[in-house]
């Protein structure tokens, strides 16, 4: 018996441990369900786009408020409560009025939304079913004002979105609509109603400080005028009225005291000139020598006429002697002004004294007078006791009414440059873009989905699906041997040319096609050891699972490789290898069984492998007798003697017997399993009945094997790395 070609491993492996599959494994069982998850996932995505591009674009407006509390009062230190920007109160205050149902109700009154036209813009917005196709519903009655009015506030109030920006004193406004003109008016109105409304609180407050403080001022000036009035007449009635600080009476003491000593000073200088003058008179002094004679005008003036005179007395004398007329007459005029000159010395000393007599009765008044102003402010002082009590009155009622008074200017002031809590830092800008849908966000969610909804339902596939893929499958589930995967046609060979699965064993005999009969013919015959394998009967459980071409592709690989081989229809309710092979034959399998025709009249050659073929006709003769009778033992015996191996195309194992019945009479059976169709249990109750009549299973072989799809996903089989050794195959 020639050799056949051996399996990859050259003989049968035990059953393999199930192993736990691992991530890579995973995708690569999911690939093999790729279009199963490119339907759910297509379909979802779809969903998703349809569902964000027939959304009503909603567009949001911002405005920014900064927060900036202002002292109530110019020059206090007393603010407002939200006087402290630091405190997170003070912004959440402020968040919390933005948000009143009062400020919405202004913005409501202001842009008049409450009226039939605004409230259509603001409450009717367009939805998802009014942009699909008859879609639109009636229109809806139009309420009440006072029903339009709460409407209104509470789809404002719902609709402001107030936040503060990170952990500064700016506060963002954000208001969203399908209108985008009126997001952007609803919040410039709210931001410009919220500051106006700031400082129309704030006037308020400082216009009643000012009527209290009026009403202050007014006690305050009734108060300083009793208190002035009462210190006033106090003084007037014990003479305590004062000029510059000091009383009058104080002020005459001073003034006498002062005049006093004056006059006692005019008393001594005159005294001491009398005195003088007396004494240089007494003393022999003719009074030329006197102080006030050398200053007298008058004496000054006859002392130089003295002169003149003297001086012609001298002439005259030198000249003409002293019996001269004219010298008599010149002596005469010096003597007349001596004369006068005396008389005025003498009016002088008397004006002297009458000098120092005036002086000594001037201090004598002076000293009465000031007796009388040191008695008066001697009283006085007793006086300034009540004084002081009624002064410090007026003083207090003053300094009140002073203060009242610069209150009252800076409530004034603050009245007129009063200033709000919050300023308008921007107001908002009619958006152009739409902020909602996000289409980016929904599509990259709407992808998400849809790869999730495809992974579960190709989770769900693959946890229905109980075909048999891979070795793995085979030898951990079924717990039977593996011997070859058949390959599809379209699957392993790039261009047929027109080939069927039967003639491209032939035309292709070094594609990944041919290859797969070989593995199954090498692992089939030394799979009991060499030479023992003489008769392999091939079946399946079910019919349509490719048992005719695995058989004629066995055969035919068995023959090429140099071994006398001969194919037999063993299926006798439904035999096909002739149709398979497009023969004719006259005689088959049952003829000969029946003893009609001999063997060698019923055989018939295959030109392309040298193998002998002997057919089933479709006539209605066949009968499973002789299955019992002996008869096909005989003639399997016979075709052994002649033949190297004999290839037995039984019937499947479920519907009938007869599959059963050939598989016993067998060296080799091989169950062939569709790849990824027939179900685990037709699989395994075949295997049952099979081992029930004692036949020789030999192991299991896939057929129908997509080698592109098993090498994507066909982990734990030999075809996952079919991208590694493919260049060992033509076409």
């Amino acid at each position: 018996m020639a050799t056949a070609l051996m399996r990859y491993d050259s003989v049968a492996p035990p059953p393999v441990e199930h192993r736990r599959a691992g991530l890579n494994d995973l995708i690569k069982t999911y690939r093999r369900h790729l279009g199963l998850f490119a339907l759910v996932a297509g379909a979802v995505m779809l969903v998703a786009a349809a569902l964000t591009f027939l959304q009503v674009p909603q567009y949001t407006a911002t405005a920014t408020l900064v927060v900036a509390p202002r002292p109530a009062e110019i020059g206090s230190d007393r603010t407002t409560a939200l006087s402290d920007p630091a405190a997170d109160s003070s912004v959440d205050t402020q968040v919390e009025l933005l948000k009143s149902p009062a400020l919405a109700a202004e913005v409501v009154e202001r842009l008049k939304l409450d009226q039939p036209e605004g409230f259509g813009r603001l409450i009717r917005e367009p939805t998802l079913r009014d942009r699909l196709p008859f879609g639109a519903g009636e229109p809806a009655q139009m309420p009440g004002l006072a029903a339009r009015r709460r409407a209104a506030i509470e789809r404002l109030s719902q609709g402001l979105d107030v936040h503060r920006t990170a952990q500064t004193f700016a506060l963002a406004l954000d208001f969203t609509h399908s209108d985008r003109q009126l997001a952007a008016q609803v919040v410039d109105t709210f931001a410009r109603a919220f500051v106006a409304g700031s400082v129309a609180v704030k006037r308020q407050s400082t216009n009643a400080a000012g009527a209290l403080l009026q009403g202050q001022l007014a006690r305050a000036r009734k108060e300083v005028g009793e208190a002035d009035d009462a210190l006033g007449r106090y003084k007037v009635s014990h003479n305590l009225m004062s000029v510059q600080g000091s009383t009058i009476a104080e002020q005459q003491l001073s003034n006498l005291d002062a005049q006093v000593a004056q006059a006692r000073a005019s008393e001594a200088e005159a005294t001491a000139r009398l005195q003088t003058a007396r004494r240089q008179l007494a003393g022999g002094s003719n009074g030329e020598d006197l102080g006030e004679a050398l200053t007298s005008p008058v004496i000054q003036q006859l002392r130089s006429q003295r002169a003149q005179a003297s001086a012609q007395v001298a002439e005259l004398s030198g000249q003409f002697g002293s019996k001269y007329p004219p010298l008599a007459a010149a002596q005469r005029q010096v003597n007349e002004i001596d004369a006068q000159i005396q008389g005025e010395i003498n009016r002088t000393v008397s004006n002297l004294e009458a000098q120092r007599e005036v002086a000594s009765r001037r201090t004598s008044s002076m000293l009465a007078s000031a007796g009388a102003a040191r008695s008066a402010v001697a009283n006085n002082n007793v006086a300034s006791v009540q004084l002081g009590s009624l002064q410090l009155r007026s003083d207090t009622a003053h300094a009140n009414y002073a203060q009242l008074l610069s209150r009252v200017n800076e409530v004034n002031a603050q009245a007129a440059t009063t200033q709000a809590d919050a300023r308008i830092a921007s107001l908002a800008v009619v958006p152009l873009r739409p902020s909602s849908p996000n289409v980016p966000i929904n599509l990259l969610v709407g992808a998400l989905m849809a790869i999730a909804a495809g992974i579960g339902a190709v989770f769900l596939r693959q946890g229905t699906d109980r075909g048999i893929r891979t070795l793995e499958d085979v030898e951990g589930r079924l717990q039977l041997p593996y011997l070859a995967g058949l390959p599809t046609l379209r699957s392993s060979v790039r261009n047929t040319n027109g080939s069927d699965p039967v003639s491209a064993l032939l035309e292709h005999r070094d594609s990944a096609y041919a290859e797969g009969f070989r593995s199954l013919a090498a692992s089939v015959l030394q799979a009991a050891g060499k030479g023992n394998v003489r008769s392999i009967a091939l079946t399946s459980a079910l019919p349509n699972e490719g048992k005719t071409t695995a058989a004629i592709g066995l055969a035919r690989m068995l023959a090429l490789s140099g071994s006398k081989v001969v194919l037999v229809d063993a299926d006798m309710r439904r035999p096909s290898v002739a149709d398979a092979l497009g023969l004719r034959p006259a005689a088959g399998l049952q003829h000969v069984l029946d003893g009609e025709v001999l063997l060698d009249e019923a055989l018939i050659h295959d030109e392309g492998s040298n193998a002998a073929i002997l057919p089933m006709l479709r006539t209605g003769k066949a009968s499973t007798a002789s299955l019992n009778d002996g008869s096909f033992d005989r003639l399997l015996e016979q075709l052994k003697a002649r033949f190297d191996v004999v290839v037995l195309d039984a019937s499947p194992v479920l519907p009938v017997v007869d599959g059963r019945l050939v598989a016993k009479k067998a060296d080799a059976t091989v169950l062939l399993v569709r790849w990824r169709k027939t179900p685990d249990a037709a699989v395994e109750m075949a295997s049952h009945m099979l081992e029930a009549l004692g036949v020789s299973m030999t192991g299991v072989a896939l057929t129908r094997v997509d080698l592109q799809a098993l090498a994507r996903s066909g982990y734990g089989d030999p075809a996952q790395f079919m991208g590694s050794y493919s260049s060992y195959y033509s076409n």
